[in-house]
Formats: C-alpha cells, sequence, structure tokens
C-alpha cells in the first residue's frame, strides 16, 4: 500500500513540477516538489 501511494505521490510531484516549467506557475512548482519530498519520507516510515 505504502508503495503504490510513494509511486502515485512521486508521478503527479513530477507531472506538477513539468507543468510548472512550461507554465511558469512558481506555486505549482512548489507542490511538485512537495509532492516529491513526502514520498521520498515515506520511505522511512514504519508499518
Amino acid at each position: 500500500m505504502i508503495v503504490r501511494l510513494r509511486v502515485a505521490l512521486i508521478c503527479f510531484g513530477v507531472i506538477a513540477f513539468t507543468i510548472a516549467q512550461q507554465t511558469g506557475r512558481e506555486w505549482l512548482r512548489w507542490v511538485g516538489i512537495v509532492l516529491v519530498g513526502t514520498a521520498l519520507l515515506l520511505r522511512f516510515l514504519k508499518r
């Protein structure tokens, strides 16, 4: 379950970051960074 959540967060984060780079929306870039960061922090979550 956690693996699927992490993969989804990384995918949405990369998509948000890519869209932000193309459109120039600063807030969307930070949303992408936060999503990927959250996925990386979930790596240390104990079941």
